[in-house]
């Protein structure tokens, strides 16, 4: 798995590509989200477009490095779900906990709010 970073203000979107899979992309992940806390940016976009597939512990990954931000005071919001993503977080009832947009400047407006 690849991840692109860039910003658009205070808020940082990591483009991922490829799969987030164990040993394929959830080290990368949570390595990439670690260091953006410890330079204390705290408002993320997932961007989940080039996500081919998913497995638990991509969600995992996904899930924790949620917690981290937020028990720091920032959030973690994903962008562009795939029909297969979307359906994984369904069965996971993880929908409801994840923020999620269909377009980028309506993610990163919701960090103005």
């Amino acid at each position: 798995m690849t991840i692109d970073e860039r910003r658009v203000g205070l808020v940082t979107i990591l483009a991922l590509r490829g799969r987030l899979v164990l040993d394929d992309g959830d080290d990368q992940l949570r390595q990439q989200v670690e260091g953006l806390i410890a330079e204390g940016r705290l408002k993320i976009i997932v961007d989940l477009t080039g996500i081919d597939y998913i497995d638990s512990a991509g969600v995992g990954v996904l899930i924790a490095k949620f917690l981290s931000v937020r028990r720091k005071g920032g959030d973690l919001r994903l962008l562009h779900l795939s029909a297969r993503t979307m359906h994984v977080l369904e069965i996971a009832h993880l929908l409801t906990v994840f923020p999620n947009y269909t377009s980028e400047e309506a993610a990163v407006r919701s960090f103005e709010e």
